[in-house]
């Protein structure tokens, strides 16, 4: 079932088509917030997709499609590794097909594009490992401890959201160092802390050295923390509202990630009814060496950390995944094999859900991978190759990115997707500023005011064209010249 999503080339997710058009940018000019603004994404996502070009492979939708799946299917490598540090044994195997299943068969839109969360839950999925490895071998190495580190360090740079879930593994770490060599603790620790810092330290001072520094801290630590969904103060809850609601927030907007979720409720209620008394289920968090006592302190970060943010897009949500594989293991472990089998037949729910496209003639595949059947243009993107060429900047006002991707046309502005610049937020004008003098410096062969009533987040024409902002809408009027207006869309030239 996933297979048809490899073969779909149209975009999934407006998140992945940002992306993209940021990698495709990096190719051309490869120095972040010069030429491009991953905002909350983080730059390595985005670099990441800039290797993948210039090893040869084409930014494509197909390419992203791909990467989402292999980069999942690398965490559940880790997720297996580390439960067979507990010596769970054939349980190991077991208690990932909830997870296996759930990456094999979901076609829900958010679980199947290239997310944002992907790297950064693969490097905590490789810390989650060494953990497990050092709990049980109570050794550590040098190559160990920094190659930890380095994935600590990394993992801020995926996604700033996962700073608090670093953050607990990173502790952890130290506090295993404390347990099991105390002898070395200094040293160890310091091989760990040095790692992480030397990571960050050699970041920023390539930032320094490019005259990019306080871009970086402005526009990735600053505006990212401060600002809401929307940019509206009106969307705020406090977190504590946020907290009462979020199971029901869970339920309705998780959907696809409750196929993990079902036998994991229901392992977890025969755990707590077999372990009801207070020394036994005491004693089951202290094994491992508290082991699965931190791991529920993940668990908690990670409520914390989608409360802080606020948005609950569906795809927030695979940070759960890590902490519901290993649990369902520590769970099954507690079964006979009787009762382990009977539980993860809840799994056989996907065979119902086939069985009921069968019987309603509905289609199973959710997208059309026939290559009759598949767009592979849009007339945007034809009319633009008519003015320009691919690999020659282009610049979209309004959140339409497939453009960039469709054409392999790199962002002539570090804000591809138009929504901070235009949209009222207290940073703005910042963001404003730096739009106009980005096309001002890269002088785009094409620019497109794709405001229309479809517009994700900026769909009133009359308030967001580009003719509302007078630097702006004098720049263009100026320089470019209109040639095209197809379903609302207006395409200028270069004169």
């Amino acid at each position: 079932m996933r297979a048809p999503v490899f073969l779909y080339d149209l975009p999934l997710n407006p998140d992945e088509t940002q992306m993209l058009a940021q990698g495709l940018t990096l190719t051309i000019d490869p120095l972040l917030y010069r030429s491009v603004d991953p905002t909350t994404s983080g730059p390595i996502n985005s670099y990441l997709l800039y290797l993948l070009s210039i090893m040869g492979f084409k930014l494509s939708f197909h390419l992203a499609h791909v990467l989402s799946w292999g980069l999942t299917m690398f965490a559940l490598v880790f997720y297996y590794k580390a439960l067979r540090y507990f010596r769970f044994g054939i349980v190991a195997q077991l208690a990932l097909i909830p997870a296996v299943a759930f990456v094999s068969f979901i076609q829900e839109i958010n679980y199947v594009h290239y997310y944002s969360e992907s790297v950064a839950i693969l490097l905590l999925s490789l810390n989650v490992y060494f953990i497990a490895r050092w709990t049980h071998q109570k050794t550590f190495s040098y190559a160990e401890l920094i190659t930890s580190g380095a994935a600590l360090a990394l993992v801020v740079l995926c996604k700033i959201q996962a700073l608090p879930l670093a953050f607990v593994l990173g502790v952890w770490s130290l506090v295993l160092l404390f347990l099991f060599q105390r002898q070395k603790l200094f040293l160890n620790a310091g091989v760990l802390v040095l790692t992480i810092v030397s990571v960050w330290g050699g970041w920023l001072l390539y930032l320094w050295h490019n005259g990019v520094l306080e871009d970086f801290f402005f526009y990735y630590i600053k505006a990212n923390a401060q600002l809401k969904i929307r940019f509206s103060d009106n969307s705020y809850r406090s977190p504590f509202y946020l907290l009462i609601r979020f199971p029901l927030i869970f339920a309705i907007l998780g959907k696809g990630i409750k196929y993990l979720v079902v036998p994991l409720v229901i392992l977890a209620g025969a755990f707590l009814f077999k372990n009801r008394a207070k020394l036994a289920f005491l004693k089951i968090l202290k094994i491992d060496s508290y082991f699965w006592f931190i791991l529920l302190g993940y668990s908690v970060a990670v409520i914390a950390t989608l409360i802080r943010t606020g948005s609950f897009y569906a795809h927030h949500f695979t940070y759960f995944m890590l902490p519901f594989c290993l649990f369902t293991g520590l769970f099954l472990s507690q079964l006979t094999h009787v009762w382990r089998w009977a539980i993860l037949s809840t799994q056989l729910i996907f065979a119902v859900i086939s069985v009921e496209h069968l019987v309603t003639n509905s289609s199973i595949n959710l997208y059309e991978t026939a290559r009759s059947k598949q767009q592979k243009m849009s007339p945007v993107a034809r009319a633009i190759l008519k003015y320009a060429n691919p690999g020659e900047y282009l610049v979209v006002w309004g959140w339409e990115c497939a453009y960039y991707v469709e054409t392999q046309m790199p962002q002539g502005v570090n804000e591809n997707h138009s929504v901070r610049s235009a949209m009222a937020h207290p940073f703005q004008a910042t963001y404003y500023r730096r739009y106009v003098s980005d096309i001002k410096r890269t002088r785009p062969k094409v620019f497109v005011d794709a405001i229309t009533a479809q517009t994700l987040w900026m769909n009133d024409p009359a308030k967001y064209g580009h003719q509302n902002y007078p630097e702006l809408a004098r720049y263009i009027a100026q320089n470019y010249e209109l040639k095209e207006v197809i379903e609302g869309v207006k395409i200028y030239a270069w004169k």
